[in-house]
């Protein structure tokens, strides 16, 4: 059966390291975070992300995969998403899924696409679909 939950979470540390290539002006890097989750997704999460950007044309994309541990609405495990974006000036787009077969004890199972929106105020908010 498919659920639809929702909440919120926090950047608790963003730690992004000097580009490691600077060709045309587009900045390469890696960037490690950490969050915190509330609502239906209670927990924390480290991501490693590798994005690129450049700052002349606004433009950018980035890569990333996140370990969430915690409790999503009373089953406690781990599982692993899967992040792709591109920016532009004009648009942007942006696909997180859960990678098959990454969850864990009573997440063991879990498919689904995490949307996640980020506010003007810099607040995250998140809609989860999802099975187990």
């Amino acid at each position: 059966m498919s659920e639809h939950v929702s909440g919120e979470f926090v950047i608790d540390e963003w730690k992004a390291e000097d580009p490691y290539d600077d060709d045309g002006g587009t900045h390469l890097g890696h960037v490690t975070l950490t969050k915190t989750f509330s609502g239906a997704l209670v927990g924390t999460s480290e991501v490693h992300m590798i994005g690129a950007q450049n700052p002349e044309t606004g433009t950018g994309a980035y890569v990333a995969i996140e370990r969430v541990h915690g409790d999503l609405n009373g089953r406690a495990g781990s599982f692993v998403l899967q992040h792709t974006a591109t920016a532009s000036p004009d648009e942007q787009s942006a696909k997180v899924t859960v990678v098959p077969g990454t969850g864990t004890n009573e997440l063991a199972g879990l498919t689904g696409e995490f949307v996640i929106t980020r506010h003007e105020d810099g607040s995250h908010t998140y809609t989860f679909d999802y099975e187990v």
